[in-house]
């Protein structure tokens, strides 16, 4: 099924070889759906509040002879070195690697000279153009900072946040843990109680997940995140009524949030009503439209309705909202691939692995994809032996790799034939 001109696709440029060496850089989405939801759209809840970044004081008049230069503070300076880093890497296909660490150096020195909002821009910039293990770090450097205004603890607070929805998605729980000890040290009380119940049930601790959730409920009864994660909680237990009366709880506390009908979903996914799980993230992409997390499960399920073209609007929509997503990536790439358009699947399905080095699930797609789409058996092989090396031992031997090996070994062994018979 081909797509119209209007939407397809911009093809997803490669972050800069420069950034990738010089700073490095969930598959949440794939992995664990627990991740996928403590994804909230941090980054775009920080760029979102600029009415709490208190305005500077009037800086004092410079000297005459200084009037030639414009004056800038901290977080212009590291604002515009990123601007002329990424320009310079606009112009020129390849930077050397001592101006490529200079210029990462230069704007790292003026970010943490100009304090907590040059820090925090700095921290985004790297998330933004996919430098995850980079943006970790600097999110947990901005949420430290000593000297945070009054007004922007709640960012900082986020930063935090984030810092740990990161660590999580790498499967790094003690740094999780410690990036929500640094967001409750920020900002102590129900966010930071409801933070960590989220953050330790993506870790796969329930017992301590529903302990931090039932005490940040019994000091805010109507708390959205901790309702959803009791609700996570119950339902993993083998308790669907209970988690459908706690995210219906959540739900009619606010009614604009995706993630109390995203946990409906998944309810229904579990019982096997097909017709209200779809009606369930129809309903939470419509609540929330910059839910990154809703477009995605929108897409998913469409996909599997054999909705292809809208599955792909909602695909490419999370994309656009969490151009860092790992999951996001995978999955439009999965969908593009089984719709034939090898070429865009790759793109995706590279882009992801480039986010989640450590995820086995985009190397299964790319297999087919060279395998399927390019007749590349050795290429095929050789994304099916990373999928192999990067997943958990004794794969049943059902699991559609063994297939996939088989036949690239048989296209192998019938090539080398060939040139074998072809030769006098």
């Amino acid at each position: 099924m081909s797509l119209s001109m209007s939407r397809r696709r911009r093809l997803v440029q490669a972050v800069p070889a420069f950034f990738a060496s010089a700073l490095l850089g969930g598959l949440s989405a794939c992995g664990h759906a627990g991740a996928a939801q403590h994804d909230a759209n941090i980054v775009q809840q920080i760029e979102a509040a600029p009415n709490t970044k208190p305005s500077p004081a009037p800086a004092p008049a410079p000297p005459a002879a200084a009037l030639s230069e414009p004056v800038l503070s901290g977080s212009e300076r590291s604002r515009r070195l990123l601007d002329e880093a990424l320009l310079t890497l606009a112009s020129q296909e390849k930077l050397g690697d001592g101006a490529a660490e200079e210029l990462v150096q230069r704007f790292a020195a003026a970010a943490k000279e100009g304090g907590f909002p040059a820090q925090l821009d700095y921290a985004i910039a790297l998330d933004r153009e996919g430098k995850l293990a980079a943006a970790e770090a600097a999110y947990r450097a901005a949420a430290a900072m000593k000297d945070v205004p009054q007004g922007l603890t709640a960012l900082a607070a986020l930063a935090a946040e984030r810092a740990a929805s990161l660590a999580v998605d790498r499967g790094d729980s003690a740094a999780a843990r410690s990036a929500v000890e640094l967001a409750a040290a920020v900002e102590p009380g129900v966010g930071a109680l409801s933070l960590k119940a989220e953050v330790e049930f993506s870790l796969g601790d329930a017992a301590a997940a529903q302990s931090s959730a039932r005490t940040a409920l019994a000091q805010a009864p109507s708390n959205v995140r901790a309702l959803c994660v009791l609700a996570r909680v119950q339902a993993a237990q083998g308790s669907p009524g209970t988690a459908a009366l706690l995210a219906n709880r959540a739900a009619a506390a606010a009614p604009r949030d995706a993630r109390p009908l995203l946990i409906q979903a998944e309810i229904a996914r579990a019982a096997g009503d097909q017709a209200k799980e779809l009606d369930s993230v129809r309903a939470a992409a419509a609540a929330d439209p910059r839910s990154a997390a809703a477009a995605l499960a929108l897409g998913r399920v469409l996909a599997e309705h054999d909705q292809v073209d809208d599955a792909l609007d909602a695909l490419d929509r999370s994309v656009e909202l969490a151009p860092s997503s790992a999951g996001a990536h995978y999955a439009l790439g999965a969908v593009l691939a089984s719709d034939q358009q090898f070429a865009a699947a790759e793109d995706e399905l590279a882009l992801a692995a480039k986010l989640a080095p450590w995820a086995a699930a985009p190397h299964l797609e790319l297999a087919r994809v060279k395998l399927d789409g390019d007749g590349d058996a050795q290429l095929a092989l050789n994304e099916a032996n990373i999928f192999l090396k990067l997943s958990p031992p004794g794969l049943p031997s059902g699991h559609p790799v063994h297939g996939i090996v088989r036949r690239c070994e048989e296209m192998l062994a019938k090539r080398t034939q060939a040139s074998v018979v072809q030769k006098p």
